[in-house]
């Protein structure tokens, strides 16, 4: 069914048979195989057929994974493709989330959810807005995923559905910790991981752990999230459920980095790849190629980083991975810095940049850093202009995450290319504007750097007229919108040591 051909085809006698499945390669999947999208099930089959028995899996195994695939039973082509089941439709949109299709995923759910609606199943309104807030997930969209997780938590409740209420928890928290409000996502990851381990759950308990374990993580408390992380991949494993063991490898590696365990780290970020690869999980893929190449990056192992960031670019365009593909292109981005084609580098933290401010997040710390980076490298390239307008998008984003470390430095950094294209005026202004963050938060170096600088500046005097000719002048120091502004009088009356003969008003 899956290759096209019959079982050893060709072999006529029982013995050739036996000596073909101990010494040949077993079959493989084609593109053009009737069920080539679904290669969990052939990496079962695959498994099962392990020379090794304690290699094949349990029969639990075997029903986990065939109970979590996406199904979709086969159309004939001549069927009219207008009357289709909510059941089909629904199915249809879980497959092709699957495949990293999200947009078509999304049609398939609405016009299921629809259908539901129309019918009066709120246990099918609810399956399909958890389904729905999943593929939000996958596509970084915080505010789709919160919307369906609670619409779906709220139907779920209605209907006393246990594990409905625990997965649409386990929605909602997951959307808080994709906006880093760690506080929110704790309590509805509990509460999910608590009816989870009451029903027997295995499939979302590892989930859930997989999300407690990564915010244990960026809280600071790498060895509880290890020890998490580790139950989720036991359980995982033992039930069969390749996709949680995969993702929670991921992160697993992600944590050993951290607690300096390198080659653990590879080692779970090498499996959590392979098992990815055999499923047909491309997100997954992505996920641990681009986690193994920031690794191989930090080693200095450049020619094998690249190699392996390059992979994860390419897979995050084809699955539409957003967020995996700004992250996979920064990193790549520095791996050519390192290796001084700075061209090379500028293009790739370009595209980095272009992806994040591309997705449906209030703010990404990531994003703020790839602009700096940019910015340092076009800089120090000869490229002054396009430096200036990656810090202001670097400082508009790191504003908006409440930074101000981050924002002093890219504020003094844009200081420094204004006084080298010799606008001395507006870079003695944000100087200043570095120089009063820097007081506020008692950084000594940064205070002394900023006024090293300042006495260092040709002292001109900015011209301030009124009217139109202030607005002016105002809008040339606010290159974009998003940019604070840093007005000098406020800036002074705030802090009256600054004595400053460069922009004195007059």
């Amino acid at each position: 069914i899956m290759t096209g051909e019959l079982p050893y085809e060709g072999a006529g006698a029982d013995y050739i048979i036996i000596r073909k499945i101990f010494e040949s390669p077993l079959p493989q999947v084609n593109g053009e195989s009737r069920l080539s999208d679904c290669l969990q099930v052939w990496e079962l089959m695959i498994r099962c057929w392990a020379v090794d028995p304690l290699q094949r899996p349990t029969s639990a195994m075997c029903k986990t994974t065939v109970e979590y695939l996406p199904h979709c039973p086969p159309t004939p082509k001549t069927a009219n493709p207008q009357p289709r089941s909510a059941a089909l439709l629904e199915n249809l949109g879980d497959l092709e989330s699957w495949k990293g299709n999200h947009k078509a995923g999304f049609v398939y759910l609405e016009q299921a959810l629809c259908l539901y609606e129309q019918e009066g199943n709120d246990k099918g309104i609810a399956s399909v807005l958890r389904k729905q807030a999943a593929v939000a997930y996958r596509d970084s969209n915080h505010l789709q995923i919160m919307n369906a997780a609670s619409a779906a938590l709220q139907k779920s409740r209605s209907l006393q559905d246990d594990i409905g209420v625990a997965d649409a928890l386990f929605w909602i928290g997951s959307s808080f910790l994709m906006q880093d409000k760690r506080m929110d996502a704790l309590p509805r990851l509990q509460e999910s991981l608590e009816i989870l381990r009451t029903k027997g759950n295995s499939v979302g308990l590892a989930k859930c752990l997989e999300r407690l374990g990564e915010l244990h993580r960026r809280e600071g408390q790498a060895e509880k999230a290890l020890l998490i992380l580790e139950e989720a991949v036991d359980i995982a494993s033992r039930c069969g459920d390749r996709l949680g063991e995969a993702s929670a490898l991921t992160i697993l590696g992600v944590t050993q980095w951290n607690l300096d365990q390198l080659d653990q780290a590879i080692s779970s970020f090498q499996r959590a790849r392979d098992i990815a690869k055999n499923i047909g999980w491309e997100h997954g893929l992505t996920t641990s190629l681009c986690r193994l190449g920031g690794l191989k990056l930090e080693q200095g192992i450049l020619g094998e980083a690249e190699e392996i960031l390059s992979e994860s670019v390419r897979i995050a365009r084809n699955s539409q991975a957003g967020w995996r593909l700004a992250q996979a292109l920064l990193h790549l981005g520095r791996c050519f810095q390192a290796q001084g084609r700075h061209e090379e580098a500028i293009s790739a933290l370009e595209e980095s940049c272009s992806a994040y401010q591309s997705l449906a997040l209030d703010f990404e710390p990531a994003f703020g850093y790839a602009a700096a980076l940019l910015a340092e490298t076009k800089s120090d390239h000869g490229h002054k202009e396009g430096a200036l307008v990656s810090y202001d998008r670097a400082i508009a984003e790191y504003h908006k995450c409440g930074d101000k470390r981050e924002v002093s430095k890219c504020l003094a950094g844009k200081a420094v290319i204004l006084v080298h294209m010799d606008r001395c005026d507006e870079g003695a202004l944000y100087i200043e504007a570095s120089l009063a963050i820097d007081l506020e938060l008692r950084d000594k170096s940064g205070v002394q750097w900023n006024q090293r600088k300042l006495s260092g500046i040709p002292k001109t005097v900015i011209k301030w007229e009124v009217g139109r000719q202030a607005r002016l002048a105002l809008a040339k120091l606010q290159p974009c919108r998003s940019t604070p502004s840093y007005d000098v009088k406020k800036l002074q009356r705030r802090v009256p040591q600054l004595a400053t003969p460069i922009l004195k008003s007059p």
